[in-house]
């Protein structure tokens, strides 16, 4: 691991201490509580009172405060995964045959017109789909789309507030404001 002999570039950490807010699952208010590690033991008890202030307080050899900070905050719930926008090639069976069921009330272009079975043409060309299946198969895709666009805006929003929180713990440590 990061904290043994020859891991994390050479750091050897005997004792580390921090005091850290921790939520049992996510959308829970967290809880300020003390992790302690040391000869190969972790413990967690509540902070001893509500003024206790995140800190992190570690001893040993290369100490690294900024592997340390990762490895604290590698353990939050990874955000929402972005999920791929859906393409034609994702529709199913029934979703094709309820766009084809509603086409027939659809407008059809010059040339066209619906005898009750098909489309046909002018020319007598008969077509088991609107002419505007390609539009039509669009316009459900966009539709269907939008609510996907929106969960991965948040997705990623929460991913780019989880990598500034990082960040600021990060920068706190090197300065020395979060424990030593």
């Amino acid at each position: 691991g990061p904290f043994g002999p020859g891991g994390g570039g050479g750091m050897e950490l005997l004792h580390l201490t921090a005091c850290l807010g921790l939520a049992r699952t996510e959308g829970d208010k967290p809880e300020l509580v003390v992790l302690k590690a040391k000869r190969g033991f972790v413990t967690v008890t509540a902070a001893p009172d509500a003024s206790s202030q995140p800190s992190i307080c570690a001893s040993g050899r290369n100490v690294n405060t900024e592997a340390i900070v990762r490895a604290l905050l590698s353990g939050r719930m990874a955000g929402a995964q972005a999920t791929p926008l859906r393409t034609e090639k994702d529709l199913t069976a029934e979703e094709r045959s309820n766009i084809k069921a509603q086409s027939v009330s659809e407008p059809l272009p010059d040339g066209f017109f619906f005898n009750g079975s098909n489309f046909v043409d002018f020319d007598g060309t008969v077509f088991q789909y609107h002419p505007e299946m390609d539009r039509l198969v669009a316009e459900y895709l966009e539709q269907s789309n939008q609510s996907l666009r929106a969960a991965n805006q948040e997705a990623a929003r929460k991913a780019l507030e989880m990598d500034k929180e990082l960040s600021g713990c990060i920068a706190l440590a090197k300065q020395g404001r979060v424990g030593r």
